[in-house]
């Protein structure tokens, strides 16, 4: 999923184009314009994990496409805060919403870009739910740097290992934005489950793989 030949402006024109439909939409208008703020060049990556984590925890339906939820959402007559949750929000976009085939084909770069950001705000917020804490997008942003596209169930681990308030420092690890101290309780707490997660691998191959999440090149 690539997005942006020319990533300054047409991210710019994405954000300023969900930002306008706050009426139709609702706080997700401004939480998807803050999506494309974060994640930037990212945002294709990032859309490909939320939707693998989705589909893992039944968020989304096999059949399902985080564009095309997008497309729905910025068509629909209802607004998130009509419904009692957001699972409930979602089953009315795949059931009851008809997709315009015709002008979701024509759709250009920036039109795809912004209602790829609303169906990934949406999924993610649905798997926020479902796991029962926030996600903050600098999270998706660096299981995207660490090429986590393909990994739902590492993502899934990382997501429970950092879910009460470590998320953010998680990130930060892997951007190299921690002292040392907190540094290394992050890197602890990423041993201990590469250990869970891989019980094959042996303590060395785990710590250099941890050691090199750190994509800083510091």
């Amino acid at each position: 999923m690539g997005f942006f030949s020319d990533v300054g402006s047409a991210l710019s024109s994405a954000v300023s184009m969900v930002s306008n439909m706050v009426s139709s939409l609702g706080p997700l208008a401004e939480t998807a314009a803050k999506m494309l703020g974060v994640v930037g060049k990212y945002l294709g990556p990032v859309v490909q994990i939320i939707q693998i984590v989705g589909m893992l925890l039944k968020v989304l339906m096999p059949e399902d496409d985080i564009e095309e939820m997008g497309a729905k959402a910025m068509e629909a007559d209802k607004k998130p805060e009509d419904f009692d949750s957001n699972a409930e929000y979602i089953d009315y976009l795949r059931d009851e919403v008809q997709l315009d085939k015709e002008k979701f084909d024509k759709a250009n770069d920036i039109e795809k870009a912004a209602r790829t950001a609303v169906g990934a705000t949406i999924v993610a917020k649905g798997i926020g739910e479902q796991k029962g804490f926030d996600i903050p997008l600098t999270a998706w942003v660096a299981m995207a740097k660490l090429n986590l596209s393909d990994k739902a169930e590492e993502v899934d681990k990382l997501l429970e290992t950092f879910k009460n308030g470590k998320l953010e420092d998680f990130a930060k690890y892997v951007d190299g934005k921690l002292d040392i101290k907190k540094e290394g309780e992050i890197g602890d707490d990423l041993v201990e489950m590469y250990k869970e997660l891989e019980p094959n691998c042996s303590i060395e191959e785990i710590e250099n793989r941890v050691m090199k999440m750190d994509t800083s090149g510091k």
